[in-house]
């Protein structure tokens, strides 16, 4: 890839150079309560936890806002096809970037990634976890448009947004910050992976945010950060993207793809600091949860199902 000063690019760049990847097939918990009748167990990323909507099908509500339709990208498990793909018709065949097992997808991730860089490589790429919950889904975002206006004045070509709500959260990771002039968020200097419950309260006590997983950046910046880590890989996985861009059908990624490098090598892909530098901004009241656990699917959904009785209790007492 070649070298780009990604703060030339600023506000001259239009709106439709935006794209966004939805990430469905990140690791999680295989559980998910059934609240409405009819609805089967499900990873927490295809279920409605008692609303109208998978979270899925939020995730691609908040990509086609920030992107048009054509640049949306998605990642997803062949074994929940039949759980992603009704929300997946409105996206080109190309951009369904598909794994039929769960070590392949960074793959999938990266395989989207350079898809975009190696045809826009200083087109600004918003990466949306779809597990996930947002209460509040105008202040995440209002603070995904503020994000996305502030990646010009950013250096290391990428920032990340880090969650600061009321309600303790169960099982998060944490991004641990340090101060940067004012306006330029916060450095990230370290990542703490579902600390247990005194780490995490000692973490946000000095000031750590919850990790969201959302990132935002520069095409460019993150297919630089594969090619250093996966020099050989990175050849591979352009050819399987070209081939299925070629015959505009789903990227599918081999089983075989990564035989014969060794498995550190694999691991040594991480999207978190130190290992990749980015930016921090606070988003403060979203009401956000990863879903990183059962138990945190279990809290949100005892909190829907809660929020659903004082509403009909309060419409039943309006009616009498």
């Amino acid at each position: 890839m070649s070298t780009i000063d990604y703060r030339t690019q600023r506000l001259r760049r239009p709106a439709s150079d935006r794209w966004c990847i939805v990430v469905a097939d990140d690791h999680g918990p295989e559980w998910a309560p059934i609240c409405l009748s009819g609805e089967r167990q499900s990873p927490a990323q295809y279920s409605r936890l008692g609303e109208s909507s998978t979270l899925l099908h939020r995730a691609l509500r908040r990509a086609l806002r920030l992107a048009p339709a054509s640049q949306v990208l998605l990642t997803a498990l062949e074994e929940y096809r039949e759980c992603w793909e009704p929300s997946a018709w409105c996206l080109k065949p190309e951009h369904r970037f598909v794994c039929d097992h769960r070590a392949a997808s960074l793959l999938t991730g990266a395989a989207a990634l350079l898809s975009i860089a190696s045809k826009h490589p200083s087109a600004v790429v918003t990466i949306l976890p779809a597990r996930c919950y947002v209460a509040h889904e105008w202040v995440l975002s209002a603070a995904l448009d503020l994000a996305i206006a502030r990646l010009a004045n950013v250096s290391e070509g990428v920032l990340t947004l880090g969650m600061i709500d009321a309600i303790e959260s169960l099982d998060e990771d944490y991004l641990v910050a340090t101060r940067v002039p004012p306006g330029r968020g916060l450095t990230a200097l370290g990542f703490a992976r579902q600390p247990t419950y005194w780490v995490a309260r000692h973490l946000r006590e000095r000031g750590a945010l919850i990790a969201s997983g959302i990132m935002i950046g520069y095409a460019g910046a993150f297919a630089a950060h594969i090619s250093k880590h996966w020099p050989g890989l990175t050849s591979q996985l352009l050819n399987v993207v070209n081939a299925a861009a070629g015959a505009n059908v789903e990227c599918e990624i081999p089983a075989n793809l990564p035989r014969g490098v060794p498995r550190p090598v694999i691991r040594s892909l991480r999207w978190q600091p130190p290992c990749f530098m980015q930016r921090v901004f606070r988003v403060r009241g979203c009401g956000w949860s990863g879903l990183k656990s059962a138990q945190a699917v279990a809290k949100v959904s005892g909190y829907l199902a809660t929020a659903r009785f004082a509403e009909f209790a309060m419409a039943a007492g309006e009616g009498e």
